[in-house]
């Protein structure tokens, strides 16, 4: 792994959204987005948030990358402002403070589909990127063994669901911001520290980050490992989970149990 230096100081206002990759990052930024723009009417019009830059330079920076980002300059941004990463906890390299923390974790057998979508062509830049000329089968043995992009799924969210450190953290999985958005948007709202939403201010919320509008960042719901996983990789990962998880409270019964995650819609 490669340890970034944090472009963000202790004492930096605002929300990081921390994640293993494919685990709901680009959601995740744009209800944070949506819920400051639905609670702030006033922002003005040259806000990050309204820019036409996305992504890596514009309205979410990543706080680890040094050879993008001036440190003044992220400190200079107006606020609210809403940053990621998908360091592992251990290397923040971020001190508690006023800096906020929302940690997004999602079922590995979904991770493991968008992975591989991620990875593999027809995308010809992160084909030539990443190199993967793999089967989805090898994709999953690797995933499982924690050889993919980011090391093991399981120890990154371990890590920030102990928050040993005692950041200021919020710990949401990937399906309360799909299957119970709505919920999950309140749950964010609360999070951030704004009074309760109107359903008005709900409703704009979801409107502005539908499916299809983030369908570029590949953001699906739940339930793609039923068409892409055998029912013997499926238990491999149910097992996996019942082993790594274990202790853990909070959890969803889908990431466990081949009958839950059927089930779910």
């Amino acid at each position: 792994r490669r340890v970034r230096e944090a472009v963000v100081s202790t004492q930096s206002t605002g929300v990081m959204v921390a994640t293993y990759p494919r685990n709901g990052t680009a959601l995740c930024l744009s209800l944070c987005m949506h819920i400051h723009i639905a609670q702030n009417p006033d922002l003005p019009s040259d806000h990050p948030f309204f820019t036409e830059l996305e992504g890596d330079r514009g309205q979410t920076p990543w706080v680890h990358n040094k050879f993008i980002y001036e440190k003044e300059k992220i400190e200079n941004m107006a606020g609210p402002r809403v940053f990621k990463t998908h360091n592992y906890y251990m290397h923040l390299n971020v001190d508690p403070g006023t800096l906020k923390i929302i940690h997004v974790y999602r079922n590995p057998k979904d991770v493991v589909c968008s992975q591989f979508h991620h990875m593999a062509p027809p995308v010809p830049y992160l084909a030539k990127m990443f190199e993967f000329e793999g089967s989805f089968s090898d994709c999953c043995d690797y995933f499982l063994d924690g050889g993919l992009e980011n090391g093991c799924y399981w120890e990154f969210n371990r890590e920030f669901l102990d928050n040993k450190d005692g950041h200021t953290m919020l710990h949401i999985n990937y399906e309360e911001l799909t299957l119970r958005k709505r919920d999950g948007i309140r749950k964010i709202n609360e999070f951030l520290g704004y009074p309760a939403m109107t359903e008005e201010q709900v409703d704009a919320v979801v409107k502005g980050t539908t499916l299809v509008k983030l369908r570029k960042n590949q953001v699906g719901k739940p339930g793609k490992a039923r068409e892409m996983l055998t029912a013997e990789q499926r238990e491999r990962f149910d097992e996996k989970c019942r082993k790594e998880f274990d202790g853990y409270e909070g959890i969803p019964e889908s990431y466990f149990s081949e009958s839950a995650y059927m089930g779910q819609n």
